[in-house]
């Protein structure tokens, strides 16, 4: 019968050479894990644009600022008749307020670091950015040429009182029509979704005409339906004793369709 022993020295040199290797491989996957590269999160300028403009880039909100200015200058016009001297300085008091708010707009935008950027570093970065941003974010959903702006000191600086007047008092009753044309609209498109008497139509319109107050100009830029949702939630309470227990879900179900605007 053959017999195998192992000798103390080489059970020994056999058990080193075994915890060697192990911590040699541990080293190996440490040294992996090291050297790993950290995620990236991949962030340009034109994201930044999208955030503050409700995904638009800077160049199609500065065109869209530019639209509401002529716009805005056009029903001017059209209420009182307004002179070539008058027109110009009104669009050039304008077009300063776009160009300073532009201007804020890109001072802003240059402190941020913007491409490839560690995921560590954006997520800190981030809520700051957007804190920052908020204030411009507002006042260009508000409009450029409200009260406070260039525009509206020159307004009335231009007009005299009586002219002043009725231009506010054309621009009010086109926003409450321009608002029942969309209330009914919105009533329309829940009526794809559930079929309406039409005393609840009509109600429905009344209802929300008669408790909410018209938007401004600037909120017709939003997609129509996004536009007056928020409208409805206003009065939901108002509402859900126009339709049954059947219906109430269904119109439930389209007033939450307002939390998909994008912001």
């Amino acid at each position: 019968m053959t017999s195998f022993k192992t000798s103390v020295p080489t059970y020994f040199q056999a058990t080193i050479g075994t915890l060697f290797c192990f911590v040699h491989t541990a080293s190996d996957v440490h040294a992996q894990v090291a050297a790993r590269p950290a995620r990236v999160i991949n962030y340009s300028a034109e994201n930044f644009d999208r955030l503050c403009f409700r995904n638009m880039v800077a160049t199609a909100a500065r065109a869209k600022a530019n639209r509401m200015l002529q716009a805005k200058t056009a029903m001017t016009d059209s209420s009182i008749n307004l002179n070539t001297e008058q027109r110009e300085k009104l669009l050039l008091a304008g077009e300063i307020d776009i160009q300073r708010f532009f201007a804020a707009f890109e001072q802003l935008k240059s402190q941020w670091k913007f491409g490839s950027i560690p995921q560590a570093v954006f997520s800190a970065q981030f809520p700051k950015m957007r804190t920052a941003a908020l204030p411009l974010m507002e006042r260009y959903q508000k409009g450029l040429h409200g009260e406070g702006s260039l525009y509206h000191k020159s307004k009335l600086m231009i007009l005299n009182p009586s002219e002043f007047k009725a231009t506010e008092a054309f621009t009010l009753k086109r926003k409450r029509t321009l608002y029942r044309n969309l209330i009914r609209a919105t009533v329309a498109s829940l009526e794809s979704r559930l079929p309406l008497t039409m005393e609840q139509r009509e109600e429905m319109i009344k209802t929300i005409i008669e408790n909410t107050d018209p938007m401004d100009a600037h909120d017709y830029n939003e997609p129509m339906l996004f536009a007056t949702l928020q409208k409805l939630r206003e009065v939901e309470s108002k509402l859900q004793p126009l339709f049954s227990e059947e219906e109430w879900p269904v119109v439930q179900q389209f007033i939450a369709l307002a939390g998909l605007q994008k912001r």
